[in-house]
């Protein structure tokens, strides 16, 4: 894989920011300066290479962030904002996975989904957009 402009820009903008981003995300950070199908196309090219990591939230937008290691994220299914936290029960459930399960675990990616403290001040009631369908 050629390391063009635009791909080193794509990479730049994944190891700026410490949350996974869509490619609209990426689109808009690099002041539409490249195409959506070159973003789409240099996005799945690092993926497959390993270069990123991708995950898919509750509202079925694949997402993509840099790094190496396990992750940890908070997802608010209202605003669509990420956390990433460091908090980490892995040793316990690699254990578990381990002697229950047979097998080595290299790596994780964990999530939770919920609603942040900001969405959850914006109705009086307590009710949440899709929540109430």
């Amino acid at each position: 894989m050629r390391n063009t402009k635009a791909r080193r820009d794509i990479l730049g903008i994944l190891e700026e920011y410490d949350y996974p981003l869509n490619a609209e995300q990426i689109y808009e950070k690099l002041n539409e300066d490249y195409d959506k199908s070159t973003i789409y196309r240099n996005l799945k090219n690092y993926e497959s290479n390993g270069d990123i990591k991708s995950i898919v939230f509750s509202d079925k937008i694949k997402y993509f962030f840099k790094g190496k290691g396990h992750f940890h994220f908070i997802y608010c299914t209202e605003c669509k904002k990420f956390e990433r936290f460091d908090l980490c029960y892995s040793e316990q459930m690699s254990k578990y996975i381990k002697e229950r399960l047979g097998f080595k675990v290299l790596t994780h990616t964990l999530y939770f989904e919920g609603i942040c403290k900001e969405c959850q001040k914006i109705t009086e009631d307590g009710q949440y957009g899709h929540l109430n369908q």
